[in-house]
């Protein structure tokens, strides 16, 4: 876990990148009723394992105002940071002619990313976090043959396990740092979003496939809160003068691009 910057942009160029590459070799790509089947062929089922490089972009939201001795109600902080994920992948694919149409499985299970940032430079006290601890996609899609390679367009649900958390720090009694509890906030949540991705393909003699995808999945927003009802900061949030909890709006998105080895079943 390391402090993020503003960016998550990085791995959103990868995914673009990937689309205008896999539009370009589309349009200039030919094939010929010889070529139906040979950049993936036939009918059936498929099972692989993939390694990529993946990306958690975070934008936190401080609907109060309560963060940073500076903040203001509405300020925005972006935190991000990489990892290097691995999982498996499962589908089926029906090949009536050039353009083929599959449905597919896949999950996430290690190397995943964490992310985090001091959201209070001046005091060094508070500090947001969110990991991502597994995904799986569920996704249609379409690969057409272009030749020895194809190209292939998918989407569909995406679901992840998140972690997220606000860290606020006081000084205690002893002059050491203790977490203040009422003005922090932890959970975990399973989350719902959509994913799209695009890439090529090649074979690997019979049964064995190369592939590389760029995705991105978008988990939408969490409200998170800090109680914030005992103690000098009672009533700093919500309605003047009574207790009310903090809010924090939190959007995460995870954008990856990897390398697929695939293998066909049946053959």
């Amino acid at each position: 876990m390391r402090d993020g910057t503003a960016s998550g942009g990085r791995a959103s160029l990868a995914v673009a990148a990937a689309l205008a590459f896999f539009l370009a070799v589309a349009g200039a790509g030919s094939a010929t009723a010889q070529d139906r089947g040979a950049a993936g062929g036939g009918s059936g089922a498929y099972v692989g394992v993939f390694a990529g490089w993946g990306a958690l972009d975070v934008r936190l939201l401080d609907e109060d105002g309560f963060t940073a001795a500076d903040s203001r109600p509405g300020r925005t902080f972006d935190y991000d940071d990489a990892a290097y994920p691995v999982g498996v992948v499962a589908g089926w694919e029906f090949v009536p002619r050039r353009t083929a149409i599959r449905v597919e499985l896949d999950g996430l299970f290690g190397g995943l990313p964490a992310a985090a940032r001091q959201v209070d430079p001046v005091g060094q006290d508070e500090t947001a976090a969110s990991e991502l601890r597994w995904a799986a996609t569920a996704r249609v899609g379409v690969r057409r043959s272009l030749g020895r390679v194809a190209g292939f367009l998918s989407g569909g649900v995406a679901v992840a396990g998140i972690s997220a958390s606000f860290t606020d720090l006081d000084l205690g009694p002893d002059g050491r740092m203790y977490v203040d509890r009422d003005d922090s906030f932890a959970g975990r949540s399973t989350r719902v979003g959509w994913v799209a991705g695009a890439g090529l393909e090649m074979p690997l003699g019979d049964v064995w496939m190369l592939r590389f995808e760029a995705m991105r999945m978008d988990f939408g927003e969490t409200v998170d809160e800090a109680e914030n009802v005992t103690g000098v900061n009672a009533g700093v949030c919500g309605p003047s003068g009574l207790p009310s909890p903090c809010e924090y709006r939190i959007d995460h998105r995870f954008d990856l691009a990897r390398l697929v080895v695939v293998r066909r079943l049946g053959r």
